[in-house]
């Protein structure tokens, strides 16, 4: 009894120790990277990679701290994020009527007030658009000749717009389930038409939720001043309405930062999946088929724990498509900053993944933080630790002391990160000890050993004791 009290009363000791250093240190975190201070800098940015966004804990990314070289936490602040997420308010033009653009075989104005556009270098063909028609206008009349013929081609007038816009959403009918590319080009003229590079085609499936778009992304921002545009497709079933552009914000959210997942376990010729290893908040996921020539419409879903059911968190279209080269690719599916730590992609639409290997990728909004170099260099930036409380502090007490703004200050370069595996020893136990993680597993295989000899001497000196009495009666009879 006197061995399990001396064991019991060491737990004790060691868990009062622990509270009473219940400060996180170094060794405590998962990843760590040492900070190239630039000189003569009292204070710098650092922008997290997408390795360390991975390694947060809480959701709510507080698990993140800056060391001086004592092993002292410094001052942190979170700057603003610039999230561009798909949800965010869309700031548009007005809406632009679709012009139709027809041909006539005989050279003529096909009605009084038309005007001549020219498509192509040699000009021979004659194509016509008569300001103030639409689609709709146009499908209702009779035709004023039988030897005109309408184009898959529409012309928007936005000369009057004094706007730049970073894509165009369409009011069009298109055709299901299939992909429809598009052309875009501007002219001051109507004469000579420069081409407008689009980052990838338009869709629409059936059913309630199904993938679909009508917004064609621009490579680069478009301003529409003294412009015409000219959208053109080959598709059959396409009809143009009208358009609107969403304008360019004023200043563009940084790129996301993407990171690989591991190859995706199959469960079944459906369902792909993939673990995350992290909680933190998730902008969006990247789907790249290795195979030509796919087209599959899927549903992702999340969760965070195996006993939980699975949520489904978007629809998307995997695809890639073209000649080799010039194919087009799927782009990011937004998640809108979910946190789960597993994602399933699932074909939809009677469709299957099997012979398609597609890697995931997830996306992060990029995090800047600036932190005050206070005390001895290096500096070392650490993430990952489970239940930790906020470290960081509100950005105005810094904006008091220093001097311009935060998100001018010189951007501090980070050195080849260190990281390990917590999930062996960051249980509960381990988490009441003192020290660092390596320092924590030591402790207590010294505890578990001693307290194994402990118990072994009290078993041998029950043992005979139990022995001595048993002889003793034994002489007795």
């Amino acid at each position: 009894m006197m061995a399990i009290r001396t064991t019991c009363l060491l737990l004790a000791l060691l868990t009062q120790q622990a509270q009473a250093q219940d400060r996180p240190k170094p060794g405590d975190f998962a990843w760590r990277a040492q900070i190239g201070l630039p000189v003569g800098a009292l204070a710098a940015q650092i922008l997290l990679p997408a390795e360390a966004m991975a390694q947060f804990r809480s959701p709510a990314r507080q698990d993140l701290r800056v060391f001086n070289a004592d092993g002292e936490a410094v001052t942190l602040v979170l700057l603003p994020q610039s999230t561009g997420s798909a949800a965010a308010p869309r700031l548009q033009t007005a809406s632009f009527d679709a012009l139709p653009l027809v041909e006539s075989a005989g050279g003529q104005a096909p009605a009084k007030g038309t005007v001549k556009v020219q498509m192509d270098e040699n000009g021979k063909t004659a194509i016509w658009v008569t300001p103030g028609t639409t689609a709709a206008s146009t499908d209702n009349a009779s035709p004023a000749s039988p030897a005109l013929l309408r184009l898959p081609a529409v012309l928007l007038d936005t000369r009057k717009a004094n706007q730049t816009i970073s894509s165009l959403m369409l009011e069009a009918d298109l055709p299901a389930n299939m992909l429809v590319h598009f052309n875009l080009a501007s002219s001051t003229d109507l004469v000579r038409w420069t081409p407008i590079a689009l980052s990838g085609p338009l869709f629409r499936f059936d059913g309630a939720g199904a993938p679909t778009t009508h917004t064609l992304g621009l490579r680069q921002p478009l301003a529409l001043q003294d412009r015409y545009l000219r959208l053109s497709w080959e598709a059959a079933g396409v009809q143009v309405k009208a358009a609107r552009g969403d304008l360019t914000p004023a200043e563009l959210p940084a790129p996301r930062l993407r990171l690989p997942l591991v190859a995706g376990q199959s469960q079944g010729e459906n369902t792909l999946s993939w673990p995350t290893g992290s909680v933190a908040p998730l902008a969006g996921l990247q789907l790249a088929s290795s195979r030509a020539n796919t087209l599959v419409p899927v549903r992702v879903l999340g969760r965070n724990d195996s006993a939980q059911p699975w949520r489904q968190l978007a629809q998307g279209l995997v695809y890639r498509v073209g000649e080799p080269g010039q194919e087009s690719v799927s782009p990011t599916i937004d998640l809108n900053g979910v946190s789960v730590r597993w994602l399933q992609v699932e074909a939809t639409h009677g469709m299957s993944l099997a012979g398609v290997t597609l890697q995931a990728s997830v996306e992060f909004t990029p995090m800047p933080l600036v932190f005050l170099a206070s005390g001895k260099p290096p500096f070392e930036v650490a993430v990952g630790r489970e239940r930790t409380a906020p470290g960081a502090v509100d950005p105005a007490l810094l904006r008091g002391v220093l001097k311009g703004r935060l998100e001018d200050l010189p951007i501090a370069q980070l050195e080849p990160a260190r990281t390990q595996d917590l999930s062996a020893w960051n249980t509960p136990l381990l988490r009441l000890l003192p020290g660092s993680g390596e320092q924590r597993k030591l402790l207590l295989w010294l505890v578990l050993v001693g307290g194994v000899l402990i118990l072994g001497l009290a078993a041998y000196g029950l043992f005979k004791q139990l022995s001595v009495s048993a002889a003793e009666a034994g002489g007795k009879r």
